[in-house]
This record gives C-alpha cells, sequence and structure tokens, in this order.
C-alpha cells in the first residue's frame, strides 16, 4: 500500500540526485584544466596546449610513436616558426626535446632563448614519446609571436622518416621529414588556469581536415642516383670500351655522358646542401672532398684536345693515372655523403660492396689495358711499348712507312732477300772459275749481290765486268 510519506522521502531523494547530477559535469569542468588539443587518431599523436592567464607560462601534453622525431610548430609555414622537436635520447630510454626556430624551408636550429622544463611523467612509455612539460618563454621569438587572442592560430606538424635517431643533443641533425600538415588552434580556448593537460583523443579548439602530405626528397635522392649511375656504371662501361673495342668515338661518347651526369650531381648537391644545417657552410668532409675531385675531373676533360696534349710529351701520359685518381676520390665522396645524410646502416653496407667491387674490376681491366694496349691503339699499329712512353726509334719508323709504301711484308722481303742471296752465290761460283761467262756480277762471296741492293736502293748503278 501506497503510503504518503514513503512516497515523499522518494520524491526527495530523486530530486537530491538530478541536482547532484545537475552539478557534477560544472564541477568536472571546473576541475579540467583549460586546454585545446590536436590528436590524430591513425598515429596515436596528441598535442594539447594550456596559456597561462596569470603568467607567461605555456604548458604542453606530447605524445607520439617514439620511430623517429616528430615535430609541432606554431605558424602557417616552416619559416620563422617556433617548434617542438621530440625523439629518442642517446640512450634510447628518454625523450629529447628540442626547441628550434626555422629561418626558411630548411631543417630548424635549436633555439637557446627558450627555456622548456620537462616534469615528471616525461619519457618513452610503451614506444611512445610522452612530454609533459611548461615553457617559460615561449610567447614570443625571433621574428614572431604567439598570438593568445587567436581562435584560429595557424600550426603545423611533422613526422620524420623510419630510420631511428638517438641523441642527447638538442642540435642533432634531422632528416627531411616524409609527412607534413596543418591545423588551427583556438587560444582563447586553451587560456586559464596554468596546468599541463591531460591524455585525450578528442579534437578541442582545433580545426583539422585530416589530410597529411606527403613528402618526398627527391633532389637529394637523383643527386645521390646520378652519382652513382656515373660511378658504378658508365664508369666500368667507358672502361671496357676503352680497352676491348677499336671505335675511339664511342669512348668519348660515354665520357661526355659521365661528365654530364656528374655536373647534374654536383648541382643538385649543391642546392641540396642549403636545406640542413650540417651542410649549409660547406665544410662537411663530403663536400671538401667533392671539391678537391673537380680538380682531375677538369684535368681529364681538358688533357685530351690536341692543343694542351701537344705542349708536353708527359701530358698524354696522365690521363690513366688521373682516371684511376678520380675514381678513388668519387667512391669516397658518395660514401661521406651517405653518412652526412645519416642513411641507414644497410644502405651504407651495400654501396660499401659495389664500391669495392667496381673498383677492383676496374683496376685489373685498367692493368690488362696496360698490358696489353688498347684495341685502338692496337688497330692503329701502336704497341703496348708505345703507350707506356717508349718511342720507336725514328729509323725504324721510316723503314715501316717505306715498306707499306712500297707494299713489303716481312714473308716477301724474306723470299726476295733469299734469292737475291742466290744469285750472289752463283756469281761468287763464276768469278772462281777464272771470271768467266761475262754475266758475273759485283757481290760475290758470303754478302748478298748488287742484284739485292738494287732491290733495296733503286736507281743505283750496276756495274758488270
Amino acid at each position: 500500500m501506497f503510503r504518503f510519506g514513503e512516497g515523499f522521502g522518494m520524491g526527495r531523494g530523486i530530486a537530491v540526485l538530478v541536482a547532484i547530477l545537475a552539478i557534477l559535469p560544472s564541477t568536472i569542468l571546473a576541475q579540467a584544466p583549460a586546454a585545446s588539443t590536436f590528436y590524430i587518431s591513425d598515429t596515436e599523436t596528441q598535442f594539447s596546449l594550456n596559456i597561462a592567464n596569470d603568467s607567461s607560462d605555456v604548458s604542453i601534453y606530447f605524445t607520439s610513436p617514439a620511430y623517429s622525431w616528430v615535430a609541432v610548430g606554431f605558424g602557417e609555414n616552416m619559416k620563422d616558426s617556433l617548434m617542438f622537436v621530440l625523439y629518442p635520447s642517446k640512450d634510447g630510454k628518454n625523450v629529447t626535446i628540442s626547441p628550434r626556430l626555422a629561418t626558411g624551408h630548411s631543417e630548424p636550429g635549436h633555439e637557446n632563448s627558450i627555456q622548456l622544463e620537462a616534469l615528471p611523467g616525461t619519457g618513452i612509455i610503451d614506444d611512445m614519446f610522452v612530454v609533459k612539460a611548461v615553457c617559460k618563454n615561449c610567447r614570443v621569438w625571433t621574428d614572431g609571436f604567439l598570438d593568445v587572442k587567436n581562435a584560429a592560430h595557424p600550426m603545423i606538424f611533422a613526422f620524420g622518416p623510419g630510420n631511428r635517431l638517438q641523441s642527447d643533443s638538442l642540435d642533432a641533425p634531422l632528416r627531411r621529414h616524409v609527412r607534413f600538415g596543418r591545423f588551427t588552434m583556438d587560444m582563447q580556448a586553451a587560456t586559464g588556469k596554468s596546468e599541463v593537460p591531460g591524455a585525450s583523443q578528442a579534437l578541442a579548439g582545433v580545426t583539422f581536415d585530416g589530410e597529411m602530405t606527403r613528402d618526398h626528397d627527391r633532389m637529394n635522392l637523383a643527386h645521390a642516383v646520378l652519382g652513382c649511375l656515373a660511378l658504378f656504371v658508365l664508369w666500368p662501361l667507358n672502361v671496357v670500351c676503352a680497352g676491348f673495342l677499336k671505335k675511339i668515338g664511342i669512348h668519348i661518347g660515354i665520357s661526355v655522358f659521365i661528365l654530364v651526369f656528374l655536373i647534374i650531381s654536383y648541382a643538385l648537391g649543391i642546392a641540396t646542401s642549403g636545406e640542413f644545417n650540417r651542410s649549409k657552410t660547406f665544410t662537411s668532409p663530403h663536400q671538401i672532398l667533392a671539391f678537391l675531385s673537380l680538380l682531375p675531373i677538369v684535368l681529364i676533360s681538358i688533357l685530351p684536345f690536341p692543343r694542351i696534349s701537344s705542349l708536353h710529351t708527359l701530358l698524354p701520359r696522365l690521363h690513366t693515372p688521373l682516371v684511376s685518381a678520380t675514381l678513388t676520390l668519387l667512391i669516397l665522396t658518395g660514401g661521406l655523403g651517405l653518412h652526412l645524410s645519416s642513411q641507414s646502416t644497410p644502405i651504407i653496407m651495400a654501396y660499401t660492396a659495389i664500391a669495392l667491387g667496381v673498383f677492383v674490376f676496374v683496376v685489373l681491366l685498367q692493368t690488362c689495358i696496360k698490358r696489353r694496349g688498347s684495341a685502338y691503339a692496337r688497330q692503329n699499329g701502336t704497341s703496348a711499348r708505345r703507350l707506356r712512353g717508349e718511342e720507336d726509334d725514328e729509323e725504324d719508323l721510316v723503314m715501316k712507312a717505306w715498306k707499306v709504301g712500297r707494299g713489303m711484308d716481312g714473308t716477301h722481303g724474306q723470299s726476295q732477300s733469299q734469292q737475291s742471296f742466290g744469285s750472289g752465290q752463283q756469281g761468287q761460283q763464276g768469278h772462281g772459275r777464272g771470271n768467266s761467262g761475262g754475266n758475273n756480277l759485283y757481290g760475290g762471296g758470303t754478302m748478298p749481290g748488287p742484284q739485292y741492293m738494287l732491290n733495296m736502293h733503286p736507281g743505283v748503278p750496276v756495274h758488270r765486268w
């Protein structure tokens, strides 16, 4: 049976419960810090920002996969943007937080004026970067500032390549990003009591279309590919053509292609150098050795010209040593370039193996050509001895030219000599019989007769008895 008192008590309980439920959301919201949150579900990347309304502090909560480096920056483009770049520490157990500024569309450099204090809970947890930090002076920086009144402040983010970067240095070299994007963040919604935001998987005060742009470092890739094609494909092919083909034009043509590939590779390398802090000043071992390699390349290119090669007999003999020196310098330059670009160990080992194989192959070919002479030289009657710089005697050259003009080869000349020598023997026998038979010729005895002299020196009169 329903009783009034009981019904009244139950009504009061329901009313109290409704009141509590009504107050609870406002209480929770009052306790939650003011923050704007950016979140990417594909990578579970979160960047939350809190701007203190009673100080200049800026609190951040930043998480992302710890496979390489990841960055978030204040600005519409890289130029003049303040960025927070995260990458693993040297031991791989902690996270390095590097505040950086970009002066253009290039690798940002560490900014010493930005003071970032990491709080407890920062580190690598379950293969994820976790950063809880407070920045003391992040609102103003060189050529830029954080507009705390902007409800749609432009922001950028980027992800590095898959290879692992581990360093304690705040200015560690970064490889070019593979993905990047833009979003806007409401700074007014992020302003409130100073407190580090918590983990969240929901966008708050952020506009993001969900698109990430895939980036390609095509210029640097073309620089490496063209250089490798010139060294490991065209170079040994050119040596084979020079040693075993009789067409000197093919050798010259391939040499021109090698020179063109190297020129383009140098130009691309110079253009790429401006994108990275480690190469902007052109003082790295890779760049220094590359510039030193230009000297033998230029000498190889100009020495074959007749006006230059005829200046001294030693100049043509410099070709082979210069070719070997240039190949060695360029191979070493390529290896240092892989180190400069922070390539992975398997790529460096593969390059080393290919470089050693090509170098040994080219050296063996050049040794073989030096001993036997090139096909073009043998076709034109030039021996390996002359290729080494030992010129034939002038009289020998004259006799060779004279024999060619008379149509005499070694076999024919030997036959004529034997016949003439036989005539001399007949004359000797006639002379021994008392100089009878008026057809006897001078030249009896063991020397060839005048008929042989006639063959050798046309026009010389032959005297008879």
